[in-house]
């Protein structure tokens, strides 16, 4: 028996926010010491199993593994310290810590079974101990108890403090020696070093704001200082040894597997994915009007063989059927999303609706046969349905087979300056300023305060704050994962895997993203609203109108086309046809767009330099520019002779800027190229341009599948426009800013946009009459919930009869608001006697009196009314134009006024004006101006020298001409100011 020198009790940074100890410190610091183990017990999870393992392998330090759980026992709060000593323990310990980690209040005596499979201390440093060490019986009663229940239990010496080696020490040796229990050292270490202690405090309080500092150290320690711990315990690291003996877990070896998916009559998996896909290529070609279908068939077979022989044809049954199983419960899905586009197989079971061939995709951008790595088909569905999928994979798989994954937010150095400056008692206006001159680069070297609480912020980079769900991505095994996986509570019902999605990739689990988009829901609502009478896939993509929607920047709530710098590229290549679109979703990107311009003056027929008659060919569509990594794969194919699953490797060597295999891979290139008689110097010329490109290429099966959505959406917003926009309103009822937008735009098109009205509005904005209604819930101060209520009772025959059935939903304010927002004009009565008569407790008394009789009453001012319609809608929807404004236009003879014209001639009201001061010293104005519709118009210095008097006027005649640099219509850049006569 050897001693086996270490600590038990080792806590990393996944203990969140209880020890500062990144994972990598704590095996480094054990490789220099040369220590004989480490030993990982985080508190209540296994966050850190697999790096941990990896850690271990690549240091060549054994590991224990095991974690911290507080159980109720005999009525106290007891620490334990579970350890795994083998690969079978290692599962036992999985499912125990998932069990814990899903119940944290599971009783002691419901996990025995558990942990009688594994090693169980009882370390010395926690409270109960300290809180009776004067009654040593209580403990031995306590300790007496644990060592019946449990097989394997043994007790842990910190011996942090002189009063734990005085006073707890011997209590527990003495219990030791008569219950014939082992004791193992299990000093706490939770910082570095003492620098750290500083740090360890702040990360304590970050979690716990009632945290107090304990005088008790906790830092690694060295072999020497450990031995030294433990001088007075002569065998206690034997016992380690003894009780743990040589462990070494298999982990990283376990292969995993996805579930077999259950073919009809138990048909063999690549045998009924050869017949789905085939018989989809049918459908496929059939549909299309596709006659030669020899290319099709062969790339079909080829990626069959691929798919079957790299092990992946349960994979596309399975997500097959689930996309089968939302399109055939009304559930949208995107056309396909990152390289899987370029899969046959994906487009003929439906998964996808790019056809490859005729977009020229390639599956081995996808999937390849030489670079062994999991297929990644990730899929969109409407954000509010995509649950609804993973439902179905959960029941059809089972629930301890379908799993999500953990994401952490770590500490930065910025973000904990905050907490820290409150620890060092500094004034929030000290930490401000702190933190403005760290921002800046501008710190002051002498000043020493600053400069150690940015030295402290430091060291806490990196240490995990919270954990969180991964936004898209699920795990699905064939394996029962309680074992397999550290497990918590995960959303929506579904368990979560404690570790995060690279390390369950790296151990060889498949990982499916599925994606909620905001978009496929417009889509899908929009639809809803035509009801249903248009399909998708019979949108011509070469619409007339529709591209000229586009080349007018139009772009309004169109998918990935309505930025601001979007909208400028927009104007300037004028697009005409689908793969412009493509091309601009590639290359509005950091990197790319520097050659945004090129491309658009070759565009629009500026010639460029050649490189050679096949490369031209291929690099046709996109003006001489490598703009997508297929491109580059070609080249390297058709003018190189290399395989596309050749090609694609090095494409992604030369993109990570892997200067050796550039450099190599250049040679070769040359050399293959001049095999097929292609001259060297030219192929020289091919290789430079390809890595000068490389770097921004961009995958062309994601651009060519979002480009559809963009095309669905602009196509939508062409020849539908009143469910575009009231879906769009839909989606931004509580932004009211850019819901105002929303409504100009509308209006400037011609459609009304009607107030809400108590007995038709609903949730939604809905198309309407000539316009679009809007919804009770963009009222302001009635709320989701009493919106849907009032829909439950609608409708109502008159004010009475509404006052009646509400009694209980609405009091007289909510009543009061209703009225403002013109939701009550539909019974005839004005605002003022709306609100006379909304007393609620004296509804139903006229029925009684057989004289009685309602006042008519005077409306109130026009002014009040337009006043409190923005008070309770945010803007103006019915009191937009008075009557003096009706009457000037009408007197003027000036047309409607129409945000389509360049300039503009009208006479308006001055809502507000903001007077600011340019950097010549000259001031110059910002008014909010309307006729009927809101225009926001700049004043410039020369006008405002001879227009300001006029603008103290609340009517005025205007003259002005379209602001080009802004993208929002309603912006006017003034000409020219008069005086009206009112």
């Amino acid at each position: 028996m050897t001693n086996l020198i270490g600590s038990l009790y080792t806590q990393s940074s996944y203990s969140i926010l209880k020890s500062t100890l990144h994972l990598e410190t704590i095996f480094k610091h054990a490789k220099q010491e040369n220590l004989d183990f480490v030993a990982i017990t985080d508190d209540n999870n296994l966050h850190g199993l697999y790096k941990a393992l990896v850690l271990s392998k690549k240091y060549q330090i054994p590991l224990i593994l095991g974690f911290q759980k507080t159980f109720k026992v005999l009525g106290y709060d007891l620490d334990l310290l579970i350890y795994a000593q083998n690969d079978e323990a290692l599962k036992s310990l999985i499912e125990l810590n998932s069990l814990t980690a899903r119940t944290p209040d599971i009783p002691f005596e419901s996990c025995v079974q558990l942990l009688n499979k594994l090693i169980i201390v009882l370390p010395s440093t926690q409270s109960f101990i300290y809180q009776h060490y004067e009654m040593s019986e209580r403990i031995y009663e306590v300790i007496s108890s644990l060592h019946k229940s449990l097989k394997n239990f043994y007790l842990g010496l910190g011996n942090a403090t002189d009063f734990e080696v005085d006073k707890i020490t011997p209590i527990l040796k003495k219990i030791a020696l008569n219950e014939d229990l082992k004791y193992l050292p299990t000093y706490q270490q939770s910082y570095e070093d003492e620098e750290n202690k500083t740090t360890y405090d702040i990360v304590n309080t970050i979690k716990d704001s009632q945290f107090k500092s304990l005088n008790v150290s906790m830092h690694l320690l060295s072999k020497n200082e450990l031995v030294k711990k433990y001088e007075q315990e002569k065998n206690i690291f034997k016992n380690v040894d003894a009780v743990f003996g040589r462990v070494n877990y298999t982990y990283l070896d376990n292969t995993q597997s996805l579930p077999v998916f259950p073919t009809k009559d138990n048909v063999e998996s690549h045998i009924y994915l050869y017949a789905l896909a085939h018989k989809g290529l049918e459908k496929r070609l059939e549909n299309s009007g596709v006659r030669k279908s020899t290319d099709y068939i062969q790339r079909l077979n080829e990626e069959l063989e691929v798919i079957h022989q790299m092990g992946y044809d349960d994979y596309f049954l399975i997500v097959y059927d689930f996309v089968r199983f939302a399109k055939t419960n009304d559930i949208l899905v995107g056309p396909g999303r990152g390289s899987a586009a370029g899969s046959l197989v994906a487009y003929c079971l439906g998964i996808t609706e790019v056809d490859p061939i005729q977009y020229d995709l390639l599956f081995e951008r996808f999937l390849n046969i030489d670079r062994k790595s999991m297929p990644d088909i990730d899929l969109d569905f409407p954000d509010v349905k995509r649950d609804l999928v993973i439902d179905y994979v959960k029941e059809k798989y089972g629930l301890n087979h379908v799993v999500t994954m953990t994401t952490f937010t770590n500490l930065t150095t910025k973000t904990s300056m905050r907490d820290i400056a409150r620890q060092m008692n500094l004034s929030q206006e000290r930490i401000n300023a702190i933190i403005a001159s760290h921002t800046k680069g501008i710190l002051d070297e002498s000043d020493r305060e600053a400069q150690k609480l940015v030295k402290v912020a430091s060291t806490i980079e990196g240490i995990p704050r919270q954990t969180g769900t991964h936004p898209a991505g699920i795990i699905l095994s064939k394996q029962d994962l309680t074992t397999l996986v550290p497990l918590m509570n995960g959303p929506k019902d579904i368990y979560q895997s404690q570790l995060e999605a690279s390390d369950l990739e790296s151990l060889g689990f498949l990982k499916i993203d599925f994606l909620g988009l905001k978009n496929l829901t417009m889509i899908e609502d929009i639809l809803k609203l035509e009801q249903n009478k248009l399909k998708l896939s019979d949108m011509p993509l070469d619409d007339k109108k529709t591209f000229e929607l586009l080349s007018n920047a139009d772009v309004e709530g169109v998918f990935q086309l309505e930025s601001q710098g979007m909208r400028n590229v927009i104007r300037k290549l004028r697009p005409s046809h689908f793969e412009d679109i493509v091309a601009l979703l590639a290359l509005f990107r950091p990197g790319p767009m520097q050659f945004i311009d090129d491309y658009i003056k070759r565009r629009h027929g500026d010639t460029y330099e050649k490189l050679d008659s096949d490369i031209d060919e291929i690099l046709k569509p996109t003006y001489g520019i490598i703009v997508y990594q297929e491109q580059i794969m070609k080249i390297f194919q058709v003018y190189a002779g290399y395989k596309l699953s050749e090609a694609d490797i090095i494409r992604r060597a030369i993109s990570k800027k892997n200067r050796d295999m550039i450099d190599r891979e250049k040679a070769r290139f040359i050399e293959k190229s001049v095999r097929l008689n292609r001259d060297a110097e030219t192929a020289e010329k091919i290789y430079n341009h390809i890595e000068k490109f490389a770097d921004y290429g961009f995958n062309r099966s994601h651009s060519v599948a979002y480009a559809f959505i963009a095309y669905y959406m602009a196509y939508l917003k062409t020849h539908y426009y009143a469910s575009f926009i009231s879906v769009l309103m839909s989606q931004n009822t509580s932004n009211t800013a850019y819901l105002k937008e929303l409504v100009l735009d509308a209006q400037n098109k011609g459609l009304v946009v009607y107030p809400p009205n108590i007995n038709l509005s609903k949730l939604d904005f809905i198309p309407y009459k000539s316009g679009i209604l809007a919804p009770l819930t963009m009222i302001k101060g009635i709320g989701l919930t009493t919106a849907k209520k009032i829909v439950e009772l609608q409708p109502f025959d008159s004010y009475d009869h509404f006052k009646e059935k509400v009694f209980k939903v609405l009091n007289e304010k909510s009543i009061e608001i209703l009225i403002h927002a013109n939701a009550l004009d539909v019974f005839g009565l004005n605002h003022k006697e709306l609100l006379d008569q909304n007393n609620l407790n004296q509804t139903g008394f006229e029925q009684f009196l057989d004289d009685y009789k309602k006042t008519r009453l005077e409306e109130l001012p026009f002014n009040t009314l337009k006043e409190k319609e923005i008070e309770v809608l945010g803007f103006n929807l019915k009191y937009l134009k008075d009557e003096v404004l009706i009457r000037l236009n009408e007197t003027h003879k000036l047309k409607p006024l129409s945000l389509k014209e360049q300039s503009i001639r009208t006479i308006g009201m001055i809502e507000s004006v903001k007077i600011i001061t340019t950097k010549k010293g000259d001031e110059m104005a910002f008014i909010t101006f309307s006729n009927g519709i809101s225009l926001d118009l700049t004043v410039f210095p020369n006008q405002y020298k001879s227009y300001k008097e006029l603008l103290s006027d609340t009517y005025v005649y205007i003259e002005a001409t379209k602001d080009q640099t802004q993208a929002v219509e309603n912006k006017y850049i003034i000409n020219k100011i008069k005086k009206v006569k009112v």
